[in-house]
């Protein structure tokens, strides 16, 4: 039986990938990719032959972003405080630590909400 592969290349050199070993994985372990429950984001930009780029900082994320490819989902934050406090729960004496938007006990959460990246110079 022959096996399909699909081609990729990166600058001059190409090389392939078995789609069976691309279809054994599912897209969501790819989604959030976490380490030691942090989460590490890559940044994108696009070049332009008009000069050098020019990256903004996002308001409600503070990274830096690249402004043509700002897309409805690229930002994640937070609209609320991260604290302690006591939750609604039958322990309701002990005191956490949490998002107080979303109830996320996570430091490191991405976001709860997703929505394009605003600059200061909006």
């Amino acid at each position: 039986m022959s096996q399909a592969l699909l081609n990729f290349q990166l600058s001059s050199s190409s090389f392939s990938i078995p789609k069976t070993l691309i279809h054994s994985h599912s897209l969501k372990t790819l989604k959030t990719p976490k380490l030691n429950s942090r989460q590490f984001f890559s940044q994108c930009t696009a070049s332009s032959s008009d000069g050098p780029k020019t990256l903004r900082t996002c308001k409600n994320c503070k990274t830096q972003f690249d402004p043509l490819l700002n897309n409805p989902r690229a930002c994640r934050f937070h609209t609320a405080h991260f604290g302690g406090g006591t939750m609604d729960t039958p322990n309701s004496g002990k005191v956490l630590q949490y998002w107080h938007c979303c109830g996320s006990e996570d430091p490191f959460d991405s976001g709860c909400t997703a929505s394009p990246h605003t600059t200061y110079d909006d």
